[in-house]
């Protein structure tokens, strides 16, 4: 029986990555895999009440929290405040830096070099960008076809140490806590030998 994690995260992009993600895992029989629990949002508040919900009914799950940082660093409706004083019961959050189009954006390095000298023309790592400013650049100049909600790949071996890679790269300024712990995971869990 496979171990499942469960990923609180902020929405459709979020749960569309895990389904793939999850293809991948199976495919390659990893000996677990995730469950997404959309939130809907990324706020602290609505975020947390998701987590203590999951925790209540899956008390012996690991449940991780997945979530955009750019409205914890603008601190839109409070949430770095809030976040900052979380309690001890909540873990900490694996936050995309800043959002999910960043995140997306390290699985190709041709991609990667684009999008962020984007956000270094818009000051997007010091004063992120919202959604209305960034997502016109991202569908003109990055993925024309590309809709919140949606994968536009598949992953597979060369996206994965892609990603981990472009991770460790010291000019790129796009952080992943998700990543981080997924790389750490396959690193401690590999696939059997086929």
């Amino acid at each position: 029986m496979k171990k499942a994690i469960i990923v609180v995260c902020e929405g459709n992009s979020e749960r569309a990555y895990i389904q793939k993600l999850n293809r991948y895992l199976r495919e390659n029989d990893y000996p677990f895999t995730f469950q997404a629990q959309s939130v809907g949002c990324g706020h602290y508040k609505e975020v947390v009440k998701k987590y203590k919900k999951e925790q209540k009914g899956n008390r012996r799950t690991e449940i991780l929290i997945w979530v955009d940082k750019d409205i914890y660093v603008r601190n839109e409706r409070n949430n770095r405040d809030q976040y900052d004083r979380k309690p001890r019961g909540i873990p900490d959050f694996l936050f995309s830096c800043m959002n999910f189009e960043d995140f997306i954006s390290l699985h190709d390095t041709v991609l990667l070099s684009n999008w962020h000298q984007t956000c270094l023309d818009h000051n997007h790592f010091d004063n992120p960008m919202n959604e209305a400013t960034y997502m016109p650049l991202w569908e003109r100049e990055i993925a024309q076809n590309y809709k919140k909600g949606s994968m536009p790949f598949s992953i597979d071996d060369e996206k994965l140490e892609t990603l981990f890679s472009n991770l460790q790269e010291n000019g790129i300024r796009f952080r992943c806590g998700f990543a981080d712990y997924l790389r750490n995971l396959l690193q401690n869990h590999p696939a059997p030998a086929a």
